[in-house]
């Protein structure tokens, strides 16, 4: 016997399960559907007593799986679907994404049970959004959140719902560019931002700009994604947080800090990069939003310290993703943790061991339907492979990756693929040189196109350490000497310390 609210309740408890369930199987279908319904219809009055109003009695009791199983099993489809709405936004409060995806096909499932009707049709609207960013947020599933989001465009146009149109496109255009197919990525932030500015909406639009700042910056275009990432730095305030989670499933604020971090030290300021990347996280910290979290992880960390060779940062920064996201059983970031560490490792000297770690993090990728950012782990199995003396084995892993990478039109690595195939001719033969040297040369086009001054000057350190051994000293020091020059920061970076060393050792 126990106090429950203003009331006395008694608690029974079977000796042995089997005995309840024999009973349980006696019962004919018409009275255990009376019987699920007087349960739940006594647990519901009861919880009253303890919630303000309905929608408390999850919040308050943790009921609303139990009352749901009970009006499900009692055929009452619309209460059931009230509760697991309950339970699965409990869930998400809790960042417990797995649970509250699971409560979403649950409450699909009956929802669809029902007669169609505009409401029905408008609430599996909702559902299907909600499910979508379920599917990303627990699993970086991309091919189950695609299938979502295509069913809300179809759901928007007919219930005519347009409202929800550029919410459905913009997250379609999430799924395409985790899926690595940054083209049709590129299209769908062009319509979302279109459908913001058509509605006169300023978040609508600030969102929009935020999609084509980080598909831009994967295209390596970045000048035109900075120009769109300040857009919505421009407009975004801490308060704007819940809105913004609603419409795009993370926070745009700190998500444009940590790309155009990215974008800063592809364009030759390594330290103005670290800088933004510590606001972006420091911002990230605060506003406490796992999946925002997760992505500053992977974007402000993992990615810049991947880029910048700076293998114990990518370490520790890797580690931290990985333990961070498995403690929210959010598995899609787990596989990127997995794939950063073992590059780290790889780069750490523990060539074997982070091979294996980057693809199973790879592998962990594509069995969710994801790709993007692959061809800089390609790069770096590539000089692995090259390591342990498989040459030919990394040569066909670039091949691989800038055949992908044209195919999608990610580009943020072809400067580096370039140079790394060039680095490994050599390791292969001396003979190759010509050759080498018209990959170093080629890196060096593709990073003054993209204006990335990083690539450019990893390259030229490449090309310049051949030409010294050649002999071509004079020409090594002039090209040399001109990349090193436009710098005006980042000095005790790799590559410039690099850059700096192999200056002191051509004559003038």
């Amino acid at each position: 016997i126990e106090r429950l609210g203003s009331r006395r309740v008694s608690r029974y408890q079977f000796r042995n399960y089997l005995f309840q369930k024999y009973l349980y199987d006696s019962l004919d279908e018409v009275e255990r559907a009376y019987l699920h319904e007087d349960v739940g219809n006594a647990l519901e009055e009861l919880y009253l007593d303890q919630a303000s109003d309905m929608a408390d009695i999850a919040a308050i009791a943790a009921s609303a799986v139990q009352l749901a199983w009970h009006f499900e099993e009692a055929g009452l489809a619309e209460k059931a679907i009230h509760y697991l709405h309950q339970a699965g936004e409990r869930a998400v409060s809790l960042s417990a994404y797995l649970e509250w995806r699971a409560h979403l096909i649950r409450e699909l499932e009956l929802l669809l049970s029902l007669p169609e009707s505009p409401e029905r049709a408008e609430h599996e609207l909702d559902l299907q959004l909600s499910l979508g960013w379920a599917w990303m947020a627990s699993e970086s599933a991309v091919i189950e959140s695609r299938e979502a989001y295509t069913q809300a465009i179809e759901l928007c146009r007919q219930t005519g719902k347009t409202s929800e149109l550029p919410r459905a496109v913009g997250m379609l255009q999430t799924c395409h560019y985790v899926a690595g197919d940054c083209l049709r990525a590129l299209e769908l932030a062009e319509e979302a931002l279109h459908l913001g500015q058509q509605a006169e909406d300023p978040m609508l639009v600030a969102a929009g700009h935020w999609r084509l700042g980080f598909t831009w910056f994967t295209l390596a275009e970045h000048t035109a994604a900075r120009a769109h990432l300040k857009q919505i730095s421009a407009y975004y305030q801490p308060e704007h947080h819940h809105a913004f989670v609603s419409l795009c499933g993370s926070d745009p604020g700190p998500s444009a800090l940590a790309y155009d971090a990215c974008s800063l030290w592809c364009l030759g300021y390594p330290e103005q990069a670290l800088q933004r990347s510590q606001e972006a996280l420091a911002l990230a910290r605060e506003l406490n939003h796992s999946p925002t979290l997760a992505e500053i992880h992977h974007f402000a960390e993992c990615l810049l310290s991947s880029m910048r060779h700076d293998a114990q940062s990518l370490k520790e920064s890797a580690d931290e993703l990985m333990q961070w996201a498995d403690d929210r059983g959010m598995r899609g970031w787990v596989a990127a943790g997995i794939l950063y560490r073992g590059e780290a490792l790889v780069r750490l000297g523990q060539v074997q061991a982070g091979t294996a770690r980057m693809r199973e993090g790879m592998g962990g990728f594509r069995a969710r339907g994801a790709g993007v950012h692959l061809s800089g782990t390609r790069c770096c199995i590539a000089e692995a492979q090259a390591m342990q003396g498989h040459f030919e084995d990394g040569l066909a892993t670039l091949e691989e990756a800038l055949t992908l990478a044209e195919r999608t039109g990610e580009r943020l690595w072809r400067a580096e693929l370039y140079r790394v195939r060039g680095e490994l001719l050599l390791a292969q033969s001396a003979a190759a040189s010509t050759a080498a040297e018209r990959c170093f040369e080629q890196a060096i086009e593709v990073a003054r196109r993209q204006q990335a001054r990083s690539w450019e000057l990893r390259a030229t350190n490449s090309l310049c350490r051949l030409w010294q051994r050649q002999g071509k000293t004079t020409e090594a020091r002039q090209r040399l000497s001109e990349i090193y020059g436009w710098f005006t920061e980042g000095f005790e970076t790799a590559d410039l310390t690099e850059a700096k060393a192999l200056l002191g050792e051509l004559p003038s």
